[in-house]
């Protein structure tokens, strides 16, 4: 990968990574992590604590009409707190990002752009936070969301991919890695492509890691799904 890319959410990624056409069957969702695996216990947020429409009003003119007006106050309370440090507000992101999650998934459903973006924000979040294998599942999950929704030649979808690998190369925890390795590469290939280079650093970083020999072709039929 050339850099981390820069991440702005809801929708608006850097350059293209993934420039290569559709040239197999898109990828299947998988579940996103669950509450066991992250170590946090699903909670209902509390309202964002600052004055509705504050946040909305410093960034109008920067923030995209498609955000639903109900929840613009949550969402850029929860994309203001990307570029903190400070691991108080991050962690009242992450509660608040959940509450979107639950709230959307509700009103719009599982497979509906505006909630899917909504858990790209709790996978940012999970690696800004250190958390990079909660962070991946999420990506695999949504890519196969956004997969079934617009195909894989659609921005969203390889910008999410992209996320995906970047998430799952800042995994320090080997055994982690390893567990994961399959079906990121699975993933990248379904993407990318069999010889892309995405593919060949996905398989450098098994091979590195001790993860079984990628040097076998992935069938592009593969489910990308994973077992949380």
């Amino acid at each position: 990968m050339e850099k981390e890319p820069l991440y702005r959410p809801w929708g608006d990624v850097s350059t293209a990574f993934w420039d290569r056409p559709d040239t197999v069957t898109d990828a299947q969702p998988v579940g996103p992590p669950s509450p066991a695996e992250t170590g946090q216990a699903h909670k209902v947020a509390p309202a964002p604590e600052h004055p509705r429409g504050a946040i909305a009003e410093r960034t109008t003119t920067n923030a995209p009409s498609d955000i639903p007006e109900a929840y613009r106050d949550g969402i850029l309370f929860v994309t203001s707190a990307f570029s903190s440090k400070d691991p108080e507000v991050l962690q009242r992101a992450i509660v608040e990002a959940e509450r979107l999650n639950q709230a959307m998934t509700g009103e719009y459903g599982e497979r509906d752009a505006r909630t899917i973006s909504v858990r790209e924000m709790s996978g940012w979040l999970a690696h800004l936070t250190g958390r990079h294998a909660d962070a991946t599942r999420w990506y695999l999950h949504t890519v196969g969301l956004l997969s079934a929704l617009f195909g894989n030649g659609d921005q969203r979808t390889r910008g999410s991919a992209r996320r995906g690998v970047t998430t799952w190369l800042a995994i320090t925890d080997n055994s982690a890695a390893v567990a994961l390795a399959p079906t990121v590469l699975a993933m990248a290939v379904a993407i990318d492509g069999e010889g892309s280079k995405t593919a060949q650093v996905v398989r450098q970083k098994m091979n590195s890691a001790g993860s079984p020999p990628a040097d076998a072709p992935v069938s592009s039929q593969g489910s990308t799904s994973v077992s949380p």
